[in-house]
């Protein structure tokens, strides 16, 4: 069944609202790295509900859709699809403990062309669900690979955000483990693809792979010790391309260029030598 067009630009997603706990914000935190050194009192600060802050890549988790893509009538080839990008922008700080309205929109479909694939932007603004106040503005995008020349119309892709030719101010490696997918998935991934290794294999992976939200996690941590000394108040937005497929237990080199208005990144894989995210930009607040 090909992708059904008509039916993605008329899709409707209803109000999403989640009650966030403190234990939600340790949890995220844990699960993306945080927490492995319990003499560390700067990344303390995420996982122990004393003096407790939000990671500024919390938001992409909250209120979200869920697996809305695996609806039938859409026609979306569900072993073809990869995220593409992903950006964070912080208006307010995120609260620790709250009720959280989430409301999402497919801003764009692109048609590739055939044997190219298709490209989707999903937005999502959370809101204070008591105060109404504006939160956060989530964007992503899903790459479908083999879901291309359904006649929609060509748009050309927005621009990215350069790396500098130039070599890197500093560099942080940060380690992930063996079931950082299993852990990840609990803020409410269900996509089979990170937990079960049939359906991996049959994605055409040896083992399941590791978050997308998850290496954007480790990169928003990397960030936040390298430039932002664990103050996530400076942080204004985040945004990446991933480029390949982050696997568990893979070591993240997060590659850092300074400027006076944040940062430009990019992340490999050390043990396998494949850039995992390229086009990363940190604005500060």
């Amino acid at each position: 069944m090909p992708l059904n067009y008509e039916k993605l630009k008329e899709w409707s997603f209803p109000p999403v609202v989640q009650s966030v706990r403190k234990r939600d914000v340790q949890f995220y935190a844990l699960s993306v790295g945080l927490g492995r050194d319990p003499s560390d009192e700067r990344e303390l600060r995420f996982v122990y509900e004393r003096d407790l802050v939000v990671l500024p890549t919390m938001p992409a988790v909250i209120a979200q859709p869920g697996f809305w893509v695996n609806e039938p009538s859409l026609g979306i080839d569900l072993l073809s699809i990869f995220h593409g990008e992903q950006k964070v922008t912080l208006h307010r700080p995120l609260p620790t403990e709250g009720d959280i309205a989430g409301q999402s929109r497919i801003s764009e479909v692109i048609d590739r062309g055939a044997g190219k694939g298709a490209l989707i932007f999903v937005e999502t603004k959370l809101s204070d669900r008591v105060t109404g106040a504006l939160l956060c503005t989530i964007e992503r995008s899903a790459f479908l690979r083999n879901d291309g020349g359904f006649g929609g119309p060509y748009r050309r892709h927005p621009p990215q955000h350069m790396i500098p030719e130039r070599p890197a101010d500093l560099q942080c490696d940060l380690p992930t483990t063996g079931q950082q997918a299993l852990l990840y998935r609990l803020n409410g991934d269900d996509n089979p693809l990170h937990a079960d290794p049939a359906i991996a294999r049959r994605a055409g992976f040896e083992l399941p792979v590791l978050h997308g939200l998850c290496t954007f996690g480790v990169a928003g941590h990397a960030l936040l010790k390298s430039v932002c000394n664990y103050e996530p108040a400076r942080v204004r937005s985040i945004g990446v391309r991933f480029t390949a497929t982050a696997f568990p237990g893979d070591t993240i080199r997060t590659s850092i260029w300074r400027d006076e208005a944040g940062a430009t990144f990019q992340c490999r894989a050390i043990e396998r030598d494949t850039v995992i995210v390229d086009n990363g930009r940190l604005d500060f607040a």
